[in-house]
């Protein structure tokens, strides 16, 4: 379980497309709450600008997201490098209590700190999280995104810092590893780039490398006790009896598979397109 914590988590990128992202998610938000009035959120007023005020609420909720998740990093950024899974459930954490803080503080101030209590600021936690999901997820597709092999995707982009014993460590894009072979106290990294294959050949004994590479939503594998493959870029060659091959697509590089590990690689390469 700690392992899992450290793996590579992807930090989203302040940009035009993502900004527009952030507001529209506010602005679905609001939008959810006029037409479906969850939490029994309704206008006991009978003020006319209503609905206005439930924009205006969706407008803070994207601002101060955007203020805390995006803002906040670029001025601490030595902080947020080396970001992985663990950090991420920390950091998100205090995002959705900073978010929640400044809905409370607006929420209260409309209604003149008539509600200004702990037990109200714990329901718009609840509120924000529970209306957040549910537009984020059903709203903008997110949760087409939420799958192991996207996920994969995801990670195989981060860089990897590879180590060993009295060697000069060196850094790795999971995404353009084709495999890694052992041979002998070296490992061969087979890679390619700009459609240029290359071979890195690192002093290490493969169950290290595999150690610091391989992960959840790693999209290398080990398919025999003297390789490791990145399965994007394999297709089944033969399956037969107590003999399974697969081969590197584009280039032809035969690859075996041990028996222990066939079912695993087999199911693998049969979902993917």
């Amino acid at each position: 379980m700690t392992q899992f914590l450290y793996t590579p988590f992807p930090r989203p990128k302040d940009s035009l497309k993502t900004r527009i992202k952030v507001f529209g998610v506010g602005l679905l938000g609001s939008l959810f709450i006029i037409l479906f009035k969850p939490f029994s959120i309704e206008n006991d007023s009978g003020i006319w600008y209503y609905n206005l005020l439930l924009v205006s609420m969706g407008v803070l909720f994207s601002a101060s997201y955007y203020v805390i998740d995006f803002l906040v990093p670029h001025f601490f950024g030595k902080s947020f490098k080396k970001w992985n899974l663990g950090k991420a459930i920390l950091w998100y954490t205090f995002v959705i209590l900073f978010v929640s803080a400044a809905m409370f503080l607006y929420k209260s101030f409309l209604g003149g700190f008539n509600d200004f209590t702990f037990k109200e600021y714990i329901y718009v936690i609840g509120r924000v999280s529970g209306i957040g999901l549910i537009v984020s997820f059903f709203g903008l597709g997110i949760f087409s995104y939420l799958n192991s092999r996207n996920l994969a995707l995801l990670s195989s982009k981060e860089l990897y810092k590879i180590t060993a014993p009295n060697v000069k460590p060196i850094t790795l894009d999971l995404s353009e590893v084709l495999y890694i072979s052992s041979d002998d106290n070296y490992v061969d990294i087979h890679t390619v780039s700009n459609n240029k294959r290359d071979k890195i050949v690192f002093r290490s004994s493969l169950k290290n490398v595999e150690d610091q590479i391989i992960n959840p939503l790693s999209p290398i594998y080990r398919c025999h006790r003297q390789y490791l493959i990145n399965i994007s870029y394999f297709k089944i060659k033969s399956d037969r009896s107590r003999k399974t091959v697969i081969e590197l697509k584009e280039y032809g590089d035969e690859i075996p598979v041990s028996s222990k590990n066939a079912p695993t690689i087999l199911k693998l390469l049969q979902t993917r397109p």
